[in-house]
């Protein structure tokens, strides 16, 4: 394969700032579409373009060697339609034309599985049948991957989807995993608290969250850092043979909660909270195939993840923009 042009949408989210910047160090040349905020990445080429203008993506694909599509939506409706269904589908047709594509890779979620949502009897694989949570995030993921795979089947477009688990960045694991601060993901923690634990909360004193299921056994949850996700990007940019293959991207395993509670309590210098989640379910995602075909190797696992988070605060450094596409 000879990439060395690619075309990135979603640049300014949180996985593709740092995706950017690996392609650049990799040595390829990179474009990408600017919807509301820059990618801010030297060395990245911005073009302001909607996804839903086709003639104009049709000129930008034609011109890329590789198209790695991002940009999302979270609970928007108006963007299922006009980013994950009209905006995929526009980048999807204009592949079909293109003379000198080689690969084309999707950015999927383990939404698609319903993850926390839904029981989760065994490892989740790349070959279960899709069953999305309710949601129109959900939703859309299960829309791009059908039409990737049905544009790869019908015309032979060179798709590639990754489906990663709950993507980590900077101090991500500490807003997840403290009850002070800026909340971040699932469960909402003041929704489990009794009135003691949620005016503690509400005085500032902080605590990790050692949940549990209403039998008392752990909470155990998969999750993926970006640095990872970058690594499965730049992997399956480059291996051969793979069209049309999806493959399920997270970490080695699932972390527990109780364990990691005790473990980010004694690194932060707080207590633990005991709180029970009623509805949610533990999940395992499979990563073998990623593994052996890719060469797939997760770096950071839990407690390096809480580890960089506290080194990133520590640093004082800001926050990287995270707003693009809304969602």
């Amino acid at each position: 394969m000879a990439i060395e042009h690619v075309l990135v949408t979603g640049a300014s989210g949180k996985l593709g700032g740092p995706l950017c910047e690996a392609l650049l160090a990799a040595g390829y040349r990179v474009t990408a579409l600017r919807h509301r905020r820059a990618a801010g990445v030297d060395g990245v080429v911005e073009v302001p373009i909607s996804l839903g203008d086709a003639e104009g993506i049709g000129r930008l694909v034609a011109d890329a060697d590789a198209v790695i599509h991002l940009a999302t939506c979270k609970e928007d409706r108006e963007g299922v339609i006009e980013v994950s269904t009209r905006g995929t589908f526009n980048l999807l047709d204009a592949a079909v034309g293109s003379q000198r594509l080689e690969r084309f890779l999707l950015a999927s979620g383990d939404a698609v599985n319903g993850i926390y949502f839904n029981p989760q009897p065994v490892p989740i694989r790349e070959d279960l049948p899709m069953a999305a949570y309710p949601g129109y995030y959900p939703l859309s993921k299960v829309l791009e991957e059908t039409m990737a795979r049905q544009f790869y089947v019908q015309r032979s477009v060179p798709t590639v989807t990754l489906r990663m688990s709950w993507i980590h960045a900077e101090d991500d694991i500490l807003n997840h995993l403290t009850v002070a601060g800026e909340s971040f993901g699932i469960p909402v923690w003041s929704e489990l608290m009794d009135d003691s634990q949620r005016a503690a909360a509400a005085a500032g004193r902080d605590a990790a969250v050692a949940l549990r299921h209403p039998d008392g056994k752990p909470m155990r949850r998969h999750i993926v850092a970006v640095e990872d996700c970058v690594q499965a990007f730049l992997l399956a940019l480059e291996t051969p043979g793979i069209e049309g293959e999806t493959f399920q991207i997270a970490m080695e395993e699932p972390f527990d909660y109780v364990e990691t509670a005790a473990y980010v309590a004694g690194r932060l210098g707080i207590d633990t909270v005991e709180l029970v989640d009623p509805v949610g379910h533990d999940f395992c995602i499979d990563i073998t195939k990623a593994r052996y075909v890719l060469g797939y190797r997760p770096q950071v696992d839990i407690r390096g993840l809480v580890d960089r988070a506290i080194e990133f605060r520590r640093s004082g450094r800001p926050r990287r923009p995270r707003s693009g596409y809304q969602g």
